[in-house]
């Protein structure tokens, strides 16, 4: 008798305003029609994330709906209990910039349909210390602003909110003095921001373009404290995506498969957009730890 096909629908009922509670329906009848059981799994404050454990075996995928923070939440509890059943992505969160990455369209029928058409992809997964990422970690400026905005403003606003708060800690910028090291660089030096990049973008701008999902190294940009002397070079540069070609001072970029970070202070980070450990920290590549559908 031929096995049934059952994918595992994890949900979070408020994440981009409610969106995915009228898409529902349309998500049950396109599975339905391709010959799969959808389980439901509803995120919210008082449940428990381990019991999308239970029954394990039964899924041929997970179906995250939400923002790039509840793709993490997941992601980490499978690759805590070293699960390796693929995921696939709606695009329902505030903040999308991996699902936008893999180019994920944003209308769930579309996006469904992708998902059910492709063939799973092994892509790279970062982890730092005992936490896992899947677009982006972060240190300095970029992570106190994911970390700072208040979430009932984002329920109201959209990335509008992240925009309002960047401009104020924006005033605020402080240095940090980090001691890096890689085998691609190393450096006992002043930052106001490092960004990790495994995908291509943080809030949604493409700043590492060149980044490839499954090549088995991280991007890395480090931002210095007297970027400001070179805003008019790094406007131009970033209009023009040419940021990480030009040899600008205040700029560092390289790859790496690993490095080990640690600061004068225990500064925090900021990883797919929620709270990550504070230094010091390990950041590694696993390469292709991932299976994702809907990479086309």
């Amino acid at each position: 008798m031929k096995r049934q096909k059952k994918v595992k629908l994890i949900y979070n009922p408020v994440s981009g305003g409610g969106k995915i509670l009228k898409e529902l329906d349309k998500i049950f009848e396109i599975y339905q029609d391709h010959g799969f059981v959808v389980d439901i799994f509803r995120v919210s404050h008082c449940c428990k994330k381990e019991e999308i454990l239970e029954n394990i075996e039964d899924y041929d995928h997970f179906l995250i709906s939400g923002g790039d923070g509840t793709i993490n939440s997941f992601v980490n509890i499978l690759k805590k209990n070293e699960i390796d059943i693929p995921i696939a992505i709606l695009p329902t969160g505030t903040a999308n910039d991996f699902a936008n990455v893999i180019k994920m369209p944003r209308n769930i029928e579309k996006a469904c349909k992708k998902i059910l058409s492709t063939d799973v992809k092994e892509i790279d997964l970062g982890r730092i210390n005992n936490q896992y990422f899947i677009n982006i970690a972060s240190l300095g400026v970029f992570s106190t602003i994911s970390q700072t905005t208040d979430r009932n403003m984002i329920k109201t606003m959209g990335k509008l909110a992240y925009v309002l708060n960047g401009i104020k800690e924006m005033t605020k910028i402080k240095k940090m003095k980090i001691i890096l090291e890689s085998d691609e660089y190393s450096a006992i030096t002043d930052i106001v921001s490092l960004l990790v990049f495994n995908g291509k973008s943080a809030g949604n701008f493409e700043l590492a373009y060149n980044a490839k999902l499954d090549d088995g190294f991280f991007d890395v940009l480090l931002l210095k404290p007297d970027f400001i002397t070179d805003v008019p070079e790094i406007s131009a540069a970033l209009a023009t995506k040419t940021h990480l070609e030009k040899k600008i001072h205040s700029i560092k970029y390289f790859k790496t498969r690993f490095m080990k970070i640690v600061g004068v202070e225990n500064y925090s980070t900021d990883i797919d957009g929620e709270t990550g450990p504070n230094l010091p920290i390990e950041i590694e590549c696993i390469h292709k730890g991932l299976k994702v559908l809907g990479i086309s």
